[in-house]
């Protein structure tokens, strides 16, 4: 091939498959040290090299070519593993996720060239500024986006109208919620477990939101920042002035009745009435013990159940290209770089009309 191999792709394919140094070089009949050299760039590739890479890792050969930057893991995925207390994720599959949001970032740098999203209305808020109150920057984020009193009615679409673009993505394991990146010229960029309950998402999401609008820099103190995620996910989704007299007196029978409102989990309305001494720490505990004793701790009454949002503004997007830009599959595997099988699996579907103007 006359374009330069980025070395990087090479790690960021095979980490994408979940496969090792070790087990790419077995497939290859090679020796780890030069799968580990040519990843590392200190060994060049030949055209019959990446001929057998493309095969193994069943990637176009165009795609080793991308010249985009890479990322770690961002704030969010570090809090989740080491601060969330959610442990236990193998290190494969870490670099297996981390990897993959590489790659959708990179389609979405592609995509966006000739398409330009609405709304930007994301912005950094300094918590100094705000006497480190992390519940007044929740209410400058709603008073910003020009949001009502009372619950976020659909969550996702409040942060897709705000200029964010969701991504629906199989994290493979339950450990792992959310997480999301603001990169040069990208808007926020949000990946939420697909396989997470509809009330755990939207915490999540806002969480993340917290991360996104607060956390531009990052502090020394991971921990500190997590927590300062939950206080802001706690106050832009239940307001303290909104919510307060819902949870005068309450007993678990009205907890319950209040998620269908708040669209939150029984757990994080619990967790309201403490941090604004509804109830006391006997009474946290004990209603605590009852959910335990009820099974609510891992899963709260169906009944209960709200409906999970669907982000529509990336099949938006994908869509316009099929059908106001006329790209055919084949064409939109080649400007993506997937095999056109994997551009059907990841990214066809029906979208929602959300508003996208395209780049003159």
């Amino acid at each position: 091939m006359n374009k330069p191999i980025n070395n990087e792709i090479i790690r960021i394919a095979r980490e994408s498959r979940g496969i090792t140094q070790g087990e790419l070089a077995a497939t290859l009949s090679v020796t780890q040290g030069k799968i580990s050299k040519m990843e590392s760039g200190l060994l060049g590739v030949s055209d019959d090299m990446l001929d057998r890479l493309s095969n193994a890792l069943n990637y176009p050969k165009d795609f080793f070519c991308f010249s985009d930057a890479i990322y770690g893991h961002g704030i969010s995925m570090i809090g989740e593993l080491y601060y969330r207390k959610r442990k236990n994720v193998p290190d494969k599959i870490i670099d297996k996720i981390s990897a993959r949001i590489n790659i959708r970032r990179m389609h979405l740098v592609r995509l966006l060239r000739a398409i330009e999203i609405k709304n930007n209305l994301f912005e950094t808020f300094n918590i100094d500024e705000y006497n480190g109150n992390v519940e007044k920057v929740a209410h400058a984020v709603r008073a910003t986006w020009l949001l009502p009193k009372g619950p976020i009615k659909n969550l996702t679409k409040t942060i897709e109208d705000a200029g964010g673009i969701v991504v629906e993505f199989d994290f493979e394991t339950k450990t792992i919620d959310a997480t999301s990146q603001w990169v040069p010229d990208l808007p926020p960029l949000f990946f939420i477990n697909v396989n997470a309950p509809a009330d755990r998402l939207r915490f999540s999401l806002a969480h993340e939101l917290g991360h996104i609008v607060m956390h531009k820099i990052c502090k020394p103190d991971l921990e500190l920042m997590e927590k300062e995620a939950n206080y802001f996910a706690s106050e832009f989704l239940m307001p303290r002035a909104d919510i307060s007299r819902s949870l005068d007196d309450i007993n678990l029978t009205q907890i319950a009745n209040l998620k269908p409102y708040w669209k939150v989990s029984m757990a994080a309305l619990l967790h309201k009435a403490f941090d604004l001494k509804k109830i006391t720490s006997r009474q946290y505990q004990y209603f605590w013990m009852q959910m335990g004793k009820a099974g609510y701790r891992t899963k709260e009454p169906p009944e209960f159940d709200i409906p999970k949002e669907r982000p529509s503004l990336l099949r938006e997007i994908v869509d316009t290209y099929r059908r106001k830009l006329e790209y055919t599959p084949k064409e939109l595997s080649l400007l993506l770089g997937l095999h056109e099988q994997e551009v059907m699996s990841i990214y066809f579907d029906n979208p929602r009309p959300h508003g996208l103007t395209l780049v003159k």
